[in-house]
């Protein structure tokens, strides 16, 4: 039967999945590269060696920022590229979630509200960091949107690294007034009245999509009461470096929301489906009938021309002259322009053997496979 996975309920299901759940084009188009990564109908190449011995048969992949099983090098050369600009000094790992309440307008509004929810978030953390009586500076930052639960429900956060400390107008590096970098409360109560600010006012300009239901007075309704809960603004313990929180960060900015080894079985159109509680912290199995598990995994597929990771304060691609003069008050070269990781060395790296198991010769030649469809 072969191992379970994603690509393969696609196409053992096919008929249930795409004329039994209500997708949009995006949706379709996304499952269908997924349905066919790495497979004869993508074409590829058979590699080589300088002695002409056939080293292996490998098909293209579909390059879907979600799928499951083709992301390795795209994450690697990501991770590569955001490690080489962190900043040598403690950072923080920040999480912002909002109410949960929120979930249905999200579902009917995903653009819009993506875009208000960093928006929220930075300018959060922007108002904190200009304020002298906490930092005064500007801090690098990188943003990273996760819409998912263990589980695969929704459950729509920002994780942020953010350096302890940042550059001021003067120029000179300057770190946190306060053992703390910002209050948590605070900072909760920032970002909650920003976020629900900014959904009023598309709500009052008509420029939210309403549920089915729903009116302009019951959702005013909504806003003001979660507006009164306690949301979830953590802060995590702070950090000797960042490298770690972008290495964590990295294994869901591209893939997707979760890897394949989490599918344990498909049988009898039900998914088995492995992953850690957060109530329990111990491992617990979802049992859901195939369409389910495959309309909460489309449901995190971002829309066309989303990013999943911002960049901001020093970190922004536009800001590389502070940032370099950060580097360099921290002892660091400034940061260049290279070239993205080879997939060659991202083999190596795995531990890969790039030589002829024949001859020993390099591996060297390629020849194209050219794909089944127009």
């Amino acid at each position: 039967m072969g191992k379970p996975s994603f690509q393969k309920i696609l196409n053992d299901y096919n008929e249930e999945v795409f004329n039994g759940l209500n997708l949009s084009y995006h949706q379709v188009k996304g499952l269908g590269q997924l349905s066919v990564c790495r497979t004869a109908k993508l074409g590829g190449h058979a590699e080589y060696c300088e002695n002409g011995h056939l080293h292996g048969v490998w098909y293209n992949s579909c390059r879907h920022r979600s799928c499951p099983q083709c992301q390795g090098l795209s994450r690697a050369q990501w991770l590569d590229k955001t490690q080489e600009i962190l900043l040598d000094c403690p950072h923080h790992h920040v999480i912002f979630t909002i109410a949960h309440e929120l979930n249905t307008l999200w579902r009917y509004n995903r653009s819009v509200m993506i875009d208000l929810l960093f928006q929220s978030v930075h300018e959060t953390l922007k108002a904190f960091s200009d304020d002298p009586q906490y930092l005064g500076a500007r801090p690098g930052m990188i943003s990273a949107l996760h819409t998912w639960g263990r589980d695969l429900g929704l459950h729509c956060h920002i994780h942020v690294l953010i350096s302890h400390g940042g550059v001021s107008d003067t120029g000179h590096w300057v770190t946190p007034k306060k053992k703390i970098l910002f209050p948590q409360a605070a900072v909760m109560r920032k970002f909650r009245g920003c976020f629900l600010g900014k959904i009023r006012k598309r709500l009052e300009a008509d420029q939210l999509k309403l549920p089915k239901g729903k009116t302009i007075a019951s959702c005013r309704a909504l806003l003001f009461r979660i507006g009164q809960k306690k949301w979830t603004v953590h802060f995590c313990n702070k950090y000797v470096h960042g490298k770690g929180v972008a290495k964590y960060l990295g294994r869901y900015v591209k893939g997707g929301a979760f890897n394949n080894n989490q599918i344990k079985s498909v049988k009898a159109g039900e998914v088995r489906f492995l992953y850690k509680s957060h109530q329990t912290g111990s491992y617990a199995w979802l049992r859901l009938p195939v369409e389910r598990f495959v309309s909460r995994v489309v449901e995190h597929q971002l829309p066309p021309r989303k990013l999943a990771v911002r960049y901001s304060g020093l970190y922004s691609p536009s800001c590389r002259e502070k940032l370099n003069k950060a580097r360099e008050q921290l002892g660091q070269e400034p940061v260049e322009t290279k070239e993205p990781l080879r997939w060659e060395e991202w083999l190596t790296a795995l531990g890969h053997d790039r030589t002829c198991s024949q001859c020993g010769g390099r591996l060297r030649n390629r020849e194209e496979i050219k794909a089944e469809r127009s």
